[in-house]
């Protein structure tokens, strides 16, 4: 069910407050994340990724703390939940595994894709109704 992935009454205080602009709002949010989840997967992806390196650890943990914000602010609890786990798990950057850090980026690009569906489903709804 997608009502699990976004709280509701965000979008709707966001959709009060943002009035006409309450679909930009939400493009801009598909756009921006559908970008974070390909910076994260170039990381994780790059034939030189290494979970020993401090300079890549760092990036990603910089990467998913802007995307926890972002997704907390509209509404996408467990996905700011993924990116505050990617984000711990990189600070503390002793004995990571490059297996654990792939799993969460994983679990962050599957839970932004059931986000996207169910904003795509909200920007559609929003339309129709202007």
């Amino acid at each position: 069910m997608l009502q699990n992935h976004v709280d509701l009454a965000v979008l709707s205080t966001l959709r009060d407050v943002m009035e006409t602009e309450y679909p930009a709002l939400l493009t801009i949010f598909i756009r921006d994340s559908e970008t974070r989840i390909m910076d994260l997967n170039g990381v994780i992806q790059a034939s030189d990724f290494s979970p020993a390196s401090a300079a890549q650890l760092h990036q990603l943990g910089m990467m998913a703390h802007s995307f926890k914000g972002s997704s907390s602010n509209m509404g996408a609890a467990h996905l700011a939940e993924l990116c505050r786990q990617l984000e711990e798990l990189v600070r503390g950057q002793a004995a990571i595994s490059a297996s654990r850090v792939t799993q969460l980026v994983e679990a962050i690009d599957y839970e932004f894709r059931a986000v996207r569906e169910m904003f795509d489903i909200e920007l559609q709804t929003t339309l129709i109704r202007h």
